[in-house]
């Protein structure tokens, strides 16, 4: 064991550290708490960007391909709204990162029970959609098999307003040139808490929409492309080498729009920014709450011990070496914090992931509860930058040793 250390672990021990170390509890607990409620915070955050990454995802696309309006058009229902097979398909999905291009096609109509009318917007599927989102959210019944071609998919909230349950059949009328019926078995209820979205919103068979809308049945309204992770610093990346890959492979007179959810979910991009800059504000503050505990702590611990300083200033040892006994003693005092602070974060975060003790109003939140994703790399992260922020603070305090001298502080009892 180094002199430095060795020397780190006798200073308050006896009957006159009694203030050293009450204040080494403070500390500890001090940067224990401080801890606490930034891995919190960090953890916190992230839940919230994947639950609504990938709400935005489930609803949107990362990456969305539609048709290119033409002038003058004012029937979106007509083929000239359409898309055919995308031929770059496969080379998108060799995307590493890419998790599922998707057909999809749109009617707007209307569904009526015999007390309500709601307008609702038919988002038609084929075997390419990815149902791994809302089966996830699923509430009651099933997700469509695999070739069914009578369903009809619906949220908890229309559910509720509509007065519906598995296994009913629902009337749907759509406005055109003549009124046309459909009847569609409901399968399956869902909740995703996104209130604006999927209280409209009915999944049903693609060639249910194709048919309405007049078009071949290897048409679409848009292709959606899912991202197997939702990391926003790498989207334009993404959306720039899918859209080459579209653009290589476009014939003469086609012209695409290509967007993607965080265009057009802005708001909530903005939210999760505004989120992630509450974080960073509250992880400055807390290691500023810790590191002035802590510069306290030390000051007591120097002035308790300010003849000691004499003594071993007056047997050689240099001011540096004494400034690393009482580093090394506070060094013991902030990685006790931290562990504390850890484990106690770690066990809340465990219980809210799997219990969901804590509740949110899901209309202002988008999710019933606080969401949780524990990153480890993350704790790690910031127990060395909490560390690191607070021994360099701490080397503030350490330069009043420079000022004893051991001839007055000898006789110090």
């Amino acid at each position: 064991m180094k002199l430095s250390w060795f020397i780190a672990s006798r200073i308050g021990n006896g009957k006159k550290g009694r203030l050293a170390s009450l204040g080494n509890v403070i500390a500890v607990l001090s940067v224990a708490a401080s801890i606490l409620v930034i891995i919190i915070s960090i953890c916190v955050s992230r839940g919230f960007r994947k639950e609504i990454m990938e709400k935005m995802s489930a609803f949107a696309g990362d990456v969305t391909i539609s048709v290119m309006p033409p002038t003058g058009g004012a029937d979106f229902n007509t083929e000239d709204y359409s898309l055919p097979a995308l031929r770059s398909r496969q080379d998108i999905l060799s995307l590493p990162y890419v998790k599922a291009v998707q057909a999809v096609s749109y009617r707007p109509g209307m569904i009526k029970t015999e007390d309500n009318i709601q307008g609702v917007m038919m988002k038609g599927v084929d075997s390419t959609f990815d149902w791994s989102f809302y089966g996830a959210c699923l509430e009651e019944g099933t997700v469509p098999e695999a070739g069914s071609d009578n369903f009809a998919f619906i949220s908890r909230r229309m559910a509720d307003l509509l007065g519906f349950k598995c296994g009913d059949k629902a009337t749907f009328y759509f406005v055109g040139e003549q009124v046309k019926v459909r009847r569609l078995e409901i399968c399956g209820i869902y909740s995703a808490q996104l209130e604006n979205l999927d209280k409209a919103y009915v999944l049903c068979p693609k060639k249910v929409v194709n048919s309405l809308n007049g078009w071949e049945d290897g048409r679409s309204s848009s292709y959606q492309i899912l991202f197997k992770d939702h990391f926003l610093k790498d989207y334009h990346l993404r959306k720039n080498q899918i859209v080459n890959l579209v653009y290589d492979k476009l014939e003469e007179g086609e012209y695409y729009r290509i967007s993607g959810a965080v265009e057009d979910m802005s708001n909530l991009v903005d939210w999760l920014q505004l989120l992630d800059m509450n974080v960073l504000i509250i992880l400055i503050l807390m290691i500023a709450v810790a590191a002035f505990n802590m510069v306290s702590c030390v000051l007591i611990i120097l002035f308790e011990n300010i003849s000691s300083i004499g003594v071993l200033k007056a047997l050689g040892m240099k001011d540096s070496g004494i400034k690393k006994v009482f580093l090394a003693k506070s060094f013991r005092i902030v990685v006790l914090g931290l562990a504390i602070g850890n484990a106690a974060a770690v066990v809340l975060l465990l219980l809210q992931k799997y219990f969901k003790i804590l509740s949110l109003n899901p209309a202002n939140y988008f999710i019933d509860h606080v969401p949780v994703d524990i990153s480890w790399w993350g704790i790690v992260a910031s127990d060395v930058l909490s560390l690191a922020a607070i021994m360099a603070i701490l080397l503030i305090p350490c330069h009043f040793i420079s000022r004893i001298q051991p001839a007055k502080t000898i006789r110090v009892r």
